[in-house]
């Protein structure tokens, strides 16, 4: 839901998310809406509370946001759209997070009643720009890495200063080194890499301290980071895979749904047209024991006319000097 900004110069936690954090790599289909999302996390992060910030974070890391083929043009399909629907059904407020997503994925296309739901509960659907505030917070990344950037970060390993590299170099190899059970410059790091899934993997490292020798411990870092980046690539595999099929899951489960909508249709049609029936045929009865009644009852009346004019025939007639 969106906050207020206080103006005070109390600074609200605020969780940091950028391309690091997505399960895909640069070059994958859902690597474009993915930074599109981040982007818009981050232009939002300063003014949503905390419960909005960890949704819309786990919406995004779970791949939520992907448009299949069936909801491109079409909002309502989207797996987003269907959880709001299915939330409002049982009485919850709608998603502001699901709503900044939604937006930024389908802009001026979404359902009108869909925007007049969100402006009715929030005031609002209006999406401010907080980009500068967030990066105005310490330690925040950029929502895509720079174009000479890998999609992952450098090997921690790495020295980062300088001044004082040779020293650095050699208390972080033994401190990264107790980390992995291994001494610097033993044969027991490939040992430990090939346990890790680094299998018959080899690096070439050309790189050196300050003072013009090998570094010893580079390979091990190199093949670490490499068995990380592998285990990474396998873990956002499982998760599409893992997504796609919720999403063949949720398919079935609508066609399974819309056929038993149809079927409860067609019998209730069914049921309904056999009732007109049989109140037809039980109306088509009444009318003919009615005619039955109402022919026998001009049968009797006519008789009775009958015998009335018989009776009459046969009454002799009155003298014509008597009283009458």
């Amino acid at each position: 839901m969106p906050s207020e900004k206080k103006k005070n110069d109390t600074q609200k936690e605020v969780i940091m998310l950028s391309y690091k954090d997505l399960q895909v790599k640069k070059g994958d289909p859902e690597w474009e809406d993915g930074i599109k999302c981040i982007k818009a996390y981050q232009s939002q992060a300063t003014v949503l509370s905390l419960a909005d910030q960890e949704e819309m974070r786990y919406l995004i890391q779970r791949l939520d946001y992907v448009i299949p083929p069936s909801a491109k043009k079409a909002p309502s399909s989207h797996k987003l759209m269907r959880a709001h629907k299915k939330s409002v059904q049982q009485g919850e407020a709608p998603s502001w997070p699901i709503f900044i997503i939604l937006k930024t994925l389908y802009n001026r296309n979404l359902p009108e009643k869909y925007i007049h739901c969100i402006r009715g509960t929030f005031n609002t659907t209006v999406l401010s720009d907080h980009t500068e505030e967030y990066f105005a917070i310490d330690s925040t990344e950029p929502a895509e890495p720079a174009a000479t950037e890998e999609d992952h970060p450098k090997s921690p390993w790495k020295d980062k200063v300088p001044g004082n590299k040779a020293k650095i170099s050699k208390e972080t190899k033994k401190r990264d080194a107790s980390a992995f059970g291994i001494q610097d410059g033993s044969s027991s790091a490939i040992k430990r890499i090939k346990m890790m899934g680094a299998g018959n993997l080899f690096l070439p490292v050309t790189e050196t301290n300050n003072q013009g020798r090998r570094d010893s411990f580079a390979p091990h870092a190199q093949l670490a980071n490499a068995v990380s980046e592998q285990q990474t690539a396998k873990e956002g595999r499982y998760k599409r895979t893992i997504e796609k099929v919720k999403e063949m899951i949720d398919k079935k489960l609508e066609a399974m749904q819309d056929a038993l909508e149809k079927k409860i249709e067609e019998k209730f049609a069914a049921a309904q047209e056999d009732l007109e029936r049989k109140e037809k045929e039980k109306s088509e009865v009444q009318t003919k024991e009615l005619q039955s009644v109402m022919s026998e009852a001009v049968k009797l009346h006519g008789e009775a006319v009958m015998r009335l004019a018989e009776i009459a025939w046969q009454r002799p007639a009155a003298p014509q000097d008597a009283d009458v």
